[in-house]
């Protein structure tokens, strides 16, 4: 035997795997451990100690390890692993926009907790349960006119920044439903606050640009084309936000 050998314990030391890991892969055929002629014990080598840390990279990007041994072990080519990385990014890129949703709803009922008291969860508990949580990539589908269109590509060239933009307008959404549906005014606390993350977004979104503030109108002119939960919501919120935001810039002093 040539190069380094190893122990299941070693390479768990090395690797910082467990021994029942290792043991496990070696169980389901995704490591394999070799046998040692003489007293038929287990053993590794350098190149399973590699195959290891690939099968750890992997996993630690999501994949199942199934995944990992049918695709990210055998693959025969750079273009074929891309391919496989490309269709992972978009696999955690679906998770994070779940994920995103699930926070955004959590934070919605908190601040309506946290200023208002007694809560109706049940309404909240069925929009959840309904929401489309990759919603944001229907808009992708949406033919805005030309002159809206290169003023959001010109205000936004990195897509990073839209989803930014869309998940700020979803919690102020969110929160504006959870508020109104337990009655609460929006001239209260609750709406000064709703008013202040409204004005915050505003700004933030249009950059005090007219053309923005344009575009941003004509959008909501083509709601129409929106997927069916964000028009269900700013049609049922886009009242409450309104007064909330004309309290909070009332008492701002702001024109």
């Amino acid at each position: 035997m040539k190069g380094a050998i190893y122990s299941v314990g070693e390479l768990a030391d090395v690797s910082g795997a467990t021994i029942r890991t290792i043991q496990y892969y070696d169980k389901i055929g995704l490591l394999v451990a070799k046998r040692n002629d003489v007293n038929n014990l287990r053993y590794y080598t350098e190149g399973d100690l590699v195959k290891l840390q690939q099968i750890l990279f992997y996993k630690k990007l999501g994949m199942s390890l199934k995944e990992i041994k049918e695709h990210c072990l055998n693959y025969e080519s750079q273009d074929d692993l891309k391919q496989i990385l490309e269709q992972q990014k978009d696999i955690l890129f679906k998770k994070e926009m779940e994920i995103k949703t699930n926070i955004a709803v959590i934070e919605a009922i908190l601040s309506t907790m946290e200023t208002y008291g007694p809560y109706d969860l049940e309404a909240m508990m069925k929009l959840t349960l309904n929401l489309n949580k990759t919603a944001i990539f229907d808009y992708m589908s949406i033919e805005f006119d030309p002159e809206t269109s290169a003023a959001f590509n010109e205000r936004y060239p990195d897509s990073a920044e839209v989803f930014d933009i869309y998940w700020k307008w979803k919690k102020v959404l969110l929160e504006a439903f959870s508020l109104k549906h337990n009655q609460v005014h929006p001239e209260s606390e609750s709406g000064y606050q709703l008013g202040k993350k409204w004005h915050v977004f505003v700004q933030h979104a249009t950059d005090n640009n007219q053309n923005m503030v344009e575009a941003y109108s004509k959008s909501l002119n083509q709601s129409d084309l929106w997927p069916k939960e964000d028009k269900f919501l700013m049609d049922y919120c886009d009242d409450f936000i309104e007064k909330a935001h004309q309290f909070y810039c009332k008492k701002e002093n702001i024109e």
